[in-house]
């Protein structure tokens, strides 16, 4: 097999790196790399950005990223402008890649990877040549198989027959169920990892559980059937192989319809084998997905107008918010040792101090 560190550079053009001829761990993981470290690896490819000239040449950006988190790497090329765009369009987003050379620095607080034309390189690989299980986190098969036991238990709880059925079509199917239990939940910012999906709707469920517990006037049922299904449109939205991507449909329709759309067909598919689905029923359980987002500029079709559809809506910000803060923490101790740092805040817009050390 052809040694990942050995390359061979043509006149006046960027790094070319040999392919491997066979299956390679990764050796260097994102959670390990420190400023001034070279790094020759394997990475798969979160997002691309587009090329944009400096004051040497043409570069590009794109998020690397691997099973322990993700990293900006920068490509800094020379003033061959069609020689930088075609190693830009060589790789696509999902893609694995081989980075040759890089340096690990610091940016804006943030360590980054970059790679000099004369001296390194990037090169999309082919299947054979990586195990994906390098590449995408996930949460395990025993931890994925308990959460699901706890969501079996709350199904057995629903006393409303037409909730029951409808649950029963989604549930007794093991491609859904299959797809339920290993699907992400984002790309980016909370939950983005194989299964989490399933981690975040158990959370949004036993926060709805709780609350329902403390206002007897609340539809329990019809709040457990919302959280459990409120968030199945990202079953389609969201595709991953070696990174988590989003799909044509996700993109063109996005999860909160996608969701819609599936309980409808689904109650139709009731309907049709003579069970009942009331349609004021329907009416409901259909506006906690379409609300759940709870603001018209967080991409909710609509706003909350039942209690339940206003607990759904904060159960299921309360767990994505503090799920993405735990996770700013862990991130932020891969950067420093320190007791505290900034991280970039887009609810007000600038940085602003969170504390890392014991409490």
């Amino acid at each position: 097999m052809t040694d990942i560190y050995q390359y061979e550079k043509k006149k006046e053009e960027q790094t070319i790196i040999k392919t491997d001829t066979g299956k390679r761990k990764k050796e260097q993981y994102i959670e390990n790399l420190r400023e001034g470290d070279a790094v020759n690896d394997f990475f798969a490819v979160k997002l691309k950005k587009a090329q944009r000239p400096y004051k040497r040449g043409m570069f590009f950006e794109f998020v690397a990223t691997d099973k322990t988190g993700d990293i900006s790497v920068k490509y800094w090329g020379g003033d061959n402008k069609d020689r930088v765009k075609r190693l830009y369009e060589s790789f696509n987003t999902g893609d694995v890649v081989q980075v040759r050379t890089g340096m690990v620095e610091t940016y804006e607080d943030r360590l980054q990877i970059s790679i000099n034309e004369n001296s390194g390189g990037v090169r999309k690989c082919t299947p054979n040549e990586y195990d994906v299980t390098d590449f995408l986190p996930a949460l395990n098969e025993e931890r994925i198989n308990e959460l699901y036991e706890v969501i079996k238990k709350e199904l057995k709880t629903i006393q409303n027959e037409p909730l029951k059925n409808l649950l029963a079509l989604f549930f007794d199917d093991p491609k859904f169920v299959s797809m339920y239990l290993h699907s992400p939940s984002a790309i980016t910012h909370h939950h983005n990892y194989v299964g989490g999906n399933l981690e975040h709707t158990v959370g949004v469920m036993r926060l709805c559980l709780n609350i329902s517990e403390m206002y007897p006037r609340v539809n329990k049922d019809l709040l457990l059937c919302g959280a459990l299904l409120h968030d199945i449109g990202k079953l389609k939205e969201y595709i991953y192989t070696a990174a988590i991507d989003i799909s044509d449909e996700g993109n063109f329709i996005g999860h909160i319809v996608i969701g819609e759309q599936w309980i409808k067909e689904k109650i139709q598919q009731l309907h049709r084998a003579g069970k009942e689905f009331p349609e004021e029923l329907e009416h409901q359980l259909i506006h906690l997905i379409l609300s759940h987002h709870g603001k018209y500029e967080w991409g909710s079709p609509k706003l909350p107008k039942l209690v339940e559809a206003c607990i759904l809506h904060q159960a299921d910000l309360m767990d994505s918010q503090v799920k993405n803060y735990l996770q700013m923490i862990q991130d932020a101790k891969r950067q420093t040792d320190e007791d505290w740092t900034f991280v970039y805040d887009a609810d007000v817009g600038k940085k602003r101090a969170i504390f890392l050390g014991e409490h």
